[in-house]
């Protein structure tokens, strides 16, 4: 390493021997740029110094993703906030159906509900081979088509499958469909954003009787803990009904 390496050098010459996507590279130089990071002499990165231009970034969510991206570039161990499990307040599984089944988002909010598919993944069509749908690409804001953050088969209803197989007009923007089941969502009464819907996959999935290998599978993650302690949501009415039928002879 050059005496007067700035911080841009060494994540360059870090993540270049890294076997990682296209996306994962700019997505921690962007980190760099966002904090004024590129041009400050490596050996001025001290722990408290990083800490310190962290703690500038108001959001807990967003410092966590910087603070992960400076460790992952730079190789410094600075202060990581830990995930916060955001919880949303979900409605019948019928009532989330019949706000968009009628609307031009249909089949972007139905593979969001009924296949998990995160907002990228559900702009540009999966393949899809009877009822099982191999998730391997999503759609950036940029319009780019790149692979997707986690991929996999997800298993899905018979009459979505050939929905799904029939259709081809997933090719929109992430902002257009963002907005669109905004939109939709409110008309019905309902407040849903497109995440919400991937938590009310993992929550209906787990009411079916899914085992937790089941549901990790689905959601396509690589921890069971995530699945349970991050995507899916409990009411006290859930606890109580497991409660009713455990007393049952």
């Amino acid at each position: 390493m050059e005496p007067q390496a700035t911080c841009l050098d060494v994540a360059l010459e870090r993540l270049g021997n890294r076997a990682i996507k296209e996306v994962t590279f700019q997505n921690y130089l962007r980190t760099l740029r966002l904090l004024e990071l590129e041009d400050v002499p490596f050996k001025e990165a001290t722990v408290r110094f990083l800490a310190n231009r962290l703690n500038t970034v108001l959001n807990p969510g967003t410092r966590r993703k910087h603070a992960i991206n400076i460790r992952a570039s730079l190789g410094i161990r600075v202060p990581c906030p830990k995930a916060q499990r955001r919880e949303y307040d979900l409605p019948e599984l019928k009532e989330v159906h019949e706000a968009f089944a009628n609307t031009n988002w249909r089949m972007h909010a139905f593979s969001m509900l009924y296949a998990g598919l995160r907002l990228g993944e559900s702009c540009v069509k999966q393949p899809i081979k009877g009822s099982v749908i191999t998730v391997d690409r999503q759609r950036l804001l940029d319009k780019s088509v790149t692979a997707p953050k986690t991929a996999g088969p997800v298993h899905v209803p018979q009459w979505f499958a050939e929905e799904y197989a029939a259709y081809d007009d997933f090719d929109r923007h992430q902002t257009t469909v963002y907005k669109g089941i905004k939109a939709a969502s409110k008309r019905a009464g309902l407040d849903i954003n497109p995440h919400a819907l991937r938590h009310q996959f993992g929550t209906e999935l787990v009411r079916a009787g899914a085992t937790p290998e089941v549901l990790r599978r689905q959601m396509r993650h690589q921890s069971v803990n995530v699945s349970l302690s991050f995507y899916v949501e409990t009411k006290a009415s859930d606890i109580a009904d497991v409660m009713a039928r455990f007393g049952e002879g």
